[in-house]
C-alpha cells in the first residue's frame, strides 16, 4: 500500500514594500480630506465690511449713501479695511480716491468735516474741451494752451496736473470774461490751488480723463 505524503503548506508573505505603499496612499487621503474640509469650512467664514457705493473723491464728507456693507472672505491686512462690526464712517471726510465698490479702507478717512490741504477750484471749461460726460468721480488730467496774439503760432498744450478729482460739474454754461463755459469743480492740493488759477487766466483749459485702468489711486 502506498503512503500518500503530503507537502507542507506554505504562508503567503505580503512584501515589505507593499505595506509601505498602503500607508503612504492611506496617509494622502487623511491629508486629502482634512485639507477638503479646511477649506469648505474657511468658504463659510466671510466678513461684512464698509465698501464705497461708488467712487469717492478727496473732500468729500461720507453720508449713508456712499457706504455700502459687503461680505468677503479676507485674508493678511484685513485689518486695514473697516469691519461693518464698527460704527458707520458717516461724517468723515476721503483724503483720497477710493474707487466704486472698493473696500473702504480706514487710512483713506479722516475725522472732521473739512480736508485741510484740499480745496475745491472751479475752473471754466469751453465746450469741447471736456468729456461730454464727465461727472463726479471722475479723474482728468488738466492742461492749458497758452493764449497768443492773433496770427502766431500755437503753442502745445502743458500739463498742469495730472488725475485730479472732478467733485461736480455744473449743468448749462455759465458767463467767464465774456466767455461761456461750463464749470467744473475740480479737488486741488493746497499747493496746486495758484498753479491751476495761473493756467485758467493764461489759456484755454482742457480736461483729459484719466482711463478707469490708469487711475490709481492719488492723494490731492
Amino acid at each position: 500500500m502506498t503512503e500518500v505524503v503530503s507537502s507542507p503548506a506554505t504562508r503567503l508573505v505580503v512584501p515589505r514594500w507593499l505595506d509601505a505603499r498602503v500607508a503612504v496612499g492611506l496617509l494622502l487621503v487623511l491629508v486629502s480630506v482634512a485639507a477638503g474640509a479646511r477649506i469648505v469650512s474657511s468658504a463659510g467664514h466671510l466678513t461684512p465690511v464698509y465698501a464705497a457705493a461708488h467712487q469717492l473723491v478727496p473732500g468729500e464728507q461720507l453720508t449713508s449713501d456712499d457706504i455700502a456693507v459687503v461680505q468677503v472672505r479676507l485674508a493678511t491686512g484685513g485689518s486695514s479695511y473697516l469691519a461693518a462690526s464698527a460704527a458707520v464712517p458717516v461724517g468723515y471726510v476721503v483724503n483720497r480716491v477710493v474707487g466704486a465698490h472698493e473696500l473702504l479702507p480706514a487710512a483713506a478717512l479722516s475725522p472732521g468735516t473739512v480736508l485741510a490741504d484740499s480745496r475745491m477750484v472751479t475752473v471754466p471749461v469751453q465746450a469741447g474741451h471736456l468729456p461730454a460726460d464727465l461727472g463726479h468721480g471722475d479723474l482728468v488730467d488738466v492742461y492749458v494752451t497758452p493764449k497768443v496774439a492773433s496770427g502766431r503760432e500755437v503753442p502745445l498744450p502743458t500739463l498742469v496736473l495730472a488725475k485730479v478729482a472732478v467733485d461736480n460739474r455744473e449743468g448749462g454754461s455759465r458767463g467767464f470774461g465774456g466767455e461761456s463755459a461750463l464749470a467744473v469743480v475740480l479737488v486741488v492740493h493746497d499747493r496746486d490751488v495758484a498753479a491751476v488759477i495761473h493756467a485758467v487766466e493764461s489759456g484755454v483749459i482742457d480736461l483729459v480723463r484719466v482711463p478707469a485702468g490708469n487711475a490709481g489711486l492719488t492723494t490731492p
